[in-house]
């Protein structure tokens, strides 16, 4: 990208940030040359400490090199049994979101230039806009709340990380515990549930305070710190349909999970490396693939109609699939078997009566 024509990224959060990093990079090597500026008020995420989740892909190195702690074996455990899964090509990471964003901000001063107030529209150049795009009503949301704590005694296995564990209330949604063991004697703790409504903080910290006792007979612990979130699932469209949308605006939210940060990152190293190569970006291309997209969009009305079939579910999904297979599909890069091995493992009669529901929903959306 040779011309001079302005580049401006509208939103300073994971994605914004994000992008202004690998722009960076190819400002230093010479391949972009043209000026880019940052737009809009830090995220709260650069300060307060968030826990963001990825499985290790080659396209996540940096982040991976960043990352608070990784794990090469999770659980998802329910009433009915658990499952261990490990993989050593794509272990987990736990990245500490003040740690990457301010990665980001110090990689890119100097280079982009920063300004906390509204963007100006330009009718030249191109403008890559971040910001948090409008919720659908009745979406299905992933609303959670979870402590950092550090407990009396060691009772954690710092080996294994709990994806989802469903002993717990499933009154309000479907409910479950995520669960990141840094320590024998300290972990994240969320509960994190699926449900249209979010919940007051004396739900979710009654949850987690009856899942220790009842699971690791602790009474009494430490909170370190303590995070609050919601990501929408559902299909999100841009705040702008004019402008390049990037991030959660472009997409990059996976409506069956809310794993964001890798698609983001997916996403980013695409427009950087078109940019450098002087492509002309008339479109961002969405980082989920069609089949990917159409599961997620049948397994959400599977999971809308059937909240209570979510446990025995997830559990068949991970008894179905390897550690390497699961965190593959998860990163958006399954293969057929992949596939094959999660629709013959899933209810059938209940995935096939939500085909044309969702598939209704769809047209409805347009």
């Amino acid at each position: 990208m040779s011309g001079q024509a302005q580049i401006s990224i509208w939103g300073a959060g994971c994605a914004g940030l994000s992008l202004a990093r690998k722009l960076s990079a190819q400002i230093s090597s010479g391949d972009i040359k043209a000026p880019v500026s940052l737009h809009g008020p830090l995220s709260p995420a650069a300060t307060d400490s968030h826990i963001w989740g990825f499985w290790q892909t080659d396209w996540l190195s940096e982040p991976a090199s960043l990352s608070k702690q990784s794990w090469k074996s999770w659980q998802i455990i329910t009433q009915q049994g658990r499952v261990t899964q490990t993989s050593q090509s794509h272990p987990y990471h736990a990245l500490d979101s003040a740690i990457w964003l301010q990665d980001c901000a110090d990689r890119s001063e100097g280079k982009i230039s920063r300004s906390e107030d509204a963007p100006a529209r330009s009718k030249q150049g191109l403008i890559f806009d971040s910001r948090t795009p409008e919720v659908p009503e009745n979406s299905l949301l992933q609303h959670f709340t979870g402590i950092e704590i550090k407990v009396p005694r060691p009772v954690f296995d710092a080996s294994v990380l709990t994806l989802m564990d469903f002993r717990c209330d499933q009154s309000r949604g479907i409910h479950f515990i995520y669960l990141l063991p840094f320590s024998e004697d300290t972990a994240l703790v969320e509960s994190t549930l699926f449900s249209e409504q979010t919940e007051d903080r004396a739900f979710y910290m009654a949850a987690i305070e009856r899942y220790l006792r009842e699971v690791y007979q602790v009474e009494t612990y430490e909170i370190i710190r303590e995070e609050t979130g919601c990501i929408p699932m559902n299909f999100l469209k841009p705040c702008d349909p004019a402008l390049l949308a990037i991030g959660a605006n472009g997409g990059c939210v996976r409506p069956s999970s809310g794993y964001a940060f890798a698609f983001i990152q997916k996403q980013v190293q695409w427009i950087s490396q078109q940019l450098a190569s002087g492509h002309v970006l008339d479109k961002i291309q969405t980082p989920h693939r069609r089949l990917d997209s159409w599961l997620d969009r049948v397994f959400l009305s599977v999971l809308k109609a059937h909240p209570e079939a979510a446990p025995e579910i997830f559990l068949s999904m991970a008894k179905a699939l390897t550690g390497d297979e699961l965190a593959k599909f998860m990163s958006g890069l399954a293969h057929l078997p992949i596939y094959v091995k999660l629709i013959s493992a899933m209810p059938k009669k209940m995935f096939i009566n939500q085909i044309l529901p969702a598939q209704r929903q769809k047209w409805q959306e347009g």
